[in-house]
């Protein structure tokens, strides 16, 4: 609070306390806090213009303003009167029924601030009825047809989805913060609330969690991480517990493991908070009896797409079972694999490909004879994920089946023809990654099985290898592309010329004046094929691609086969040569980042008899407009400087041409 604003007398500042702009309203609050602590108002003063604020029946923002300050007051140290306290808890109580959602949600964490004064009796004496009934009186609701129609309009969605899109987003009246008051109020209370936690409560809580809305599920969660830090193990037969504290825990586990596999992140995030809470609440012989249900669910959000689940329940992990994470997936392995498999099927492609990812972790972590049993089940699993619509499913996908392709030879030796298959297709795909990770996984086959098996990736490497040399002068990385979600991507522009680069300031009519689509928030509720991240487009494969993801296989192959891969440089410098067709950037860029890998398999003798060719593409790239490609051909020159000795290199620089030697001379004694 600045000095201006802490000189402010009290009639300015209740007058703030009503403003129609929050930070103003909030200053105000801050400065009446400010003010008790400094001695320059009195606390009656001050609790006398709150309870003008809140017993108005103007502007809903002076409501808003009244209860922001209570909670201040109490956050700050201040304190409240007991006067107060019993004067203010019916106020804020019958404005949990408001019809403006901010003054709900205020009045209920002011409410929470009360009974951090004034103990358990604020919420069994005032607030109790009210904040039940609030939950339990809305959990079911009829909607408007026109509404359902007004959202399918706006969002171009089918009919199908819009009402089951309304319920999962739009507001419930008071159900949310109803179901907010009650976590404010039972962690302020702590302990204390104990005697409150009976079955009927418990049925009421669960019966939110199971809404369809996930706002009202999100905060249910947390409701329950309340519950279980007030219910501690050790401590549970003192609290006077409306259960037995054997139901309670049973339940809780149950509710828990549906959260942890919500189809939304933001209900994971509070389910993984609870999860969190109610295992460290017991002791380890105790936490033993819940891990089946709750360790795979716990295992898998480890890989979950978003950054908050994913990295909080990797401290979990840690938290929970320090070094003993694998011999834990290891005791439960059929319950961990039942889940991985079912998580595969999931609507949320982001489910999907962390189950793909956690199988890929099993083929590498888990002790092999735990393992073997399931393999073939795995193997099916990993199959139907790679012929997924969502491209980063097919990536995880790929990954994990290359790993167990490689290091369960016999176990998946039945199945390596499909998967073969899979893999090659793969090679070429749109998405540079899958191509990458295609190409591991052959390699990883082709270490590990027989020598017919290697011959015929040899075979398909010497077909796919020089097919950049076909590609037409029109090649894409997104025109031509099928829309096959509800947001999906623009489709190609009739009319357009597609030329290998524009000027700088000059107007690349792709990416010009088209359509710009929907970030993809509704896409967990959209099921399979929704939403913009489920990156479900299609197109045929480019020539080009299929010779980018043969340069990952000639990386894959050189260490283990390095004569044969020798015989490939002919074709790796025709590649390098191409320049007629838009994305040649991105096949030198891939050229010149896996090179310095190939060369140092296959050696320098091999680098040498082939290098003086290359050097006009490395001066191309080196010059050019694409950054990543320039980059990529800078630190391929520095690798082959420390391969065959920068004057080698300059050697066969002034060779080519002289005039070439300012170009690489910056990356030589790099």
């Amino acid at each position: 609070v600045t000095m201006a604003e802490s000189s402010a007398t009290l009639d300015e500042l209740r007058v703030d306390l009503a403003a129609h702009m929050r930070i103003q309203r909030e200053k105000a609050v801050d400065a009446l806090a400010a003010g008790v602590g400094s001695g320059n108002f009195a606390r009656d003063d001050v609790e006398a213009v709150i309870t003008t604020a809140i017993n108005q029946d103007g502007p809903w923002e002076s409501l808003h303003g009244g209860c922001l300050a209570i909670t201040k007051l109490v956050n700050s140290k201040q304190g409240l009167s007991g006067e107060f306290v019993t004067q203010t808890a019916p106020t804020l109580t019958a404005l949990l029924a408001h019809t403006e959602s901010r003054v709900r949600e205020a009045s209920g964490t002011a409410l929470g601030s009360l009974c951090t004064v004034q103990g358990l009796e604020v919420y069994t004496k005032y607030a109790k009825a009210t904040i039940l009934a609030s939950i339990a009186d809305n959990l079911e609701r009829d909607v408007e047809p026109e509404a359902i129609k007004a959202m399918q309009d706006k969002l171009g969605i089918e009919s199908t989805n819009a009402a089951d899109i309304f319920h999962e987003s739009a507001g419930w009246k008071t159900l949310e913060t109803g179901c907010k008051a009650l976590h404010h109020v039972t962690q302020a209370c702590g302990a204390a609330f104990g005697p409150q936690l009976d079955g009927d409560l418990i049925d009421l809580v669960f019966n939110a969690i199971k809404h369809t809305n996930r706002f009202v599920r999100e905060t249910g969660y947390y409701v329950c991480n309340e519950f279980v830090k007030i219910v501690q193990e050790d401590v549970a037969a003192d609290l006077n517990l409306g259960m037995p504290y054997d139901d309670f825990r049973q339940r809780m586990s149950q509710q828990l493991a549906v959260g942890l596999a919500d189809n939304w992140s933001q209900v994971r995030m509070a389910a993984c908070v609870a999860s969190r809470a109610f295992l460290q609440s017991m002791c380890e012989a105790t936490r033993e009896e819940h891990l089946p249900l709750l360790l795979p669910r716990l295992c898998i959000n480890r890989y979950y797409v978003a950054a908050g689940v994913r990295i909080y329940s990797q401290d979990s992990w840690k938290l929970l079972f320090g070094d003993e994470g694998r011999k834990k997936v290891e005791a439960y392995i059929q319950q961990t694999v039942d889940f991985y498999m079912l998580q595969a099927q999931a609507d949320n492609h982001a489910v999907r490909e962390a189950a793909c990812a956690c199988i890929a972790e099993l083929g590498l972590k888990v002790d092999r004879a735990c393992l073997k049993p399931h393999i073939e089940a795995l193997l099916q699993c990993l199959h139907e994920a790679f012929e997924d619509e969502s491209w980063p499913v097919r990536d995880a996908a790929c990954i994990a089946s290359g790993r167990f392709l490689g290091a369960f030879v016999e176990e998946s030796r039945p199945q390596l023809e499909r998967f073969m298959k899979l893999f090659i297709h793969h090679v070429g795909d749109n998405i540079w990654s899958v191509r990458e990770n295609a190409a591991i996984a052959l390699g990883n086959v082709a270490k590990s099985f027989d020598p017919s098996v290697v011959d015929t990736i040899f075979e398909t490497l010497q077909e796919l290898l020089p097919k950049a040399l076909e590609q037409g002068s029109e090649s894409s990385a997104h025109s031509g592309l099928e829309n096959v979600t509800q947001f999906g991507v623009a489709p190609p522009v009739a009319g357009v010329p597609n030329r290998v680069r524009y000027e700088f300031g000059e107007e690349d009519p792709m990416h010009t004046n088209q359509q710009l689509y929907s970030c993809g928030s509704l896409a967990p509720k959209l099921k399979r094929k929704g939403g913009c991240m489920d990156c479900s487009y299609q197109r045929a494969q480019e020539p080009w691609e299929k010779s980018d993801g043969s340069i990952y296989l000639v990386r894959e192959l050189a260490p283990a086969f390095p004569e044969r891969v020798a015989s490939l440089f002919p074709e790796l410098v025709a590649l390098s040569k191409l320049r007629g067709f838009r994305h040649h950037c991105h096949l030198l860029e891939t050229l010149w980042n896996q090179l310095p890998s190939i060369g140092n398999s296959v050696g320098k003798k091999v680098v040498k008899q082939h290098v003086q060719e290359l050097i006009p593409s490395l001066a191309y790239s080196l010059q050019c407009d694409h950054q990543l490609s320039k980059v990529a051909a800078q630190n391929c020159v520095v690798a082959l400087c420390r391969l065959l000795g920068p004057t080698i290199l300059q050697g066969r620089v002034e060779v080519v041409d002289p005039g070439l030697l300012d170009v690489f001379a910056p990356h030589l004694h790099r």
